[in-house]
């Protein structure tokens, strides 16, 4: 049962299908072809695919078993970026791959994009995320490195080594991403097209603002070399992720706590999950979020 209804600007839902009819309020929000892409969603076959793998079990879960309601505003982004991947389409070189839907051991995951340049096969994966996960698989963090000789001479740090913050290299850090074009990467393989390289095509989508530019991020757009991981690493952790989604709908038992990773650290429960109204931990994070703005 997937998202049937639209969380309308002043708060209240309506059906999908009949926001395209007709807006209740008057004027709509987005424009009726933005609304129906935004509404337009994959229908569960019993196959899961990558990217309901990567999410937190319960979440999967959920939404396959819910009605739930979302606000087109909440895909926005998403949405840019699906408009992206079809601009790219028209664009791309006839001896490309696009976008194609690949099955193997019982779970769907369709690419963005292989072909072969200078004899090199390669894997791209399509990204329009913020700049903190961005500048994370780059590798660019900051740190804090005192002045030699200076102190700070007021405030609550007086007296101490006067520090200055930098941004520096580090060790690049995909997380998931990692998982899911290796995923791919193995999907194609399957059916016998090798991949030398994978590389993933970044845009920032608060690029240019003083918050990118702070945590390094001086263009708006990245190519980003994906590491290749163990085939056995990347099959144990997405057929052990479909076991449990296939167990807990078979059983109809709610999985237990996405992991804080999957979670953000609690802030994809507060603002970002689609289904934390069927969820007690997303509904005792929203509740307490909703006593400290009272407060």
């Amino acid at each position: 049962m997937p998202m049937i209804f639209f969380v309308c600007p002043d708060g209240q839902q309506i059906k999908i299908a009949s926001c395209y009819e007709k807006c209740r309020m008057g004027m709509r929000c987005a424009t009726l072809p933005a609304l129906i892409s935004i509404g337009r969603q994959r229908p569960w076959t019993g196959t899961p695919s990558t990217t309901q793998l990567i999410k937190g079990t319960r979440e999967a879960f959920l939404e396959i078993t819910n009605e739930y309601a979302a606000s087109p505003d909440s895909f926005a982004f998403a949405f840019i970026g699906t408009k992206a991947h079809a601009r790219l389409e028209r664009n791309e070189a006839l001896n490309h791959l696009m976008e194609e839907r690949l099955e193997e051991d019982g779970i769907s995951g369709m690419f963005d994009l292989y072909g072969e340049e200078d004899g090199v096969r390669t894997l791209f994966d399509y990204k329009v995320s913020g700049s903190f996960k961005v500048a994370k698989a780059i590798g660019l963090k900051e740190i804090e490195e005192e002045v030699p000789g200076e102190i700070f001479r007021s405030g609550p740090r007086k007296g101490k080594p006067r520090t200055v913050k930098r941004i520096v290299q580090g060790e690049p850090d995909l997380g998931d991403w990692a998982l899911q074009i290796n995923h791919y990467r193995l999907l194609l393989e399957s059916k016998g097209f090798p991949v030398d390289r994978m590389v993933l095509q970044a845009i920032v989508r608060d690029g240019g603002t003083y918050l990118a530019k702070k945590r390094g991020l001086l263009r708006n757009l990245y190519l980003i070399d994906v590491p290749r991981l163990d085939d056995g690493i990347v099959t144990t952790y997405f057929t052990g992720k479909r076991d449990a989604l296939l167990s807990a709908l078979d059983t109809g038992t709610t999985p237990p706590l996405c992991s804080e990773e999957e979670r953000w650290q609690d802030r994809k429960c507060a603002e970002y999950c689609h289904v934390a109204e069927f969820c007690d931990h997303g509904q005792a994070i929203r509740a307490s979020q909703a006593i400290k703005e009272v407060a």
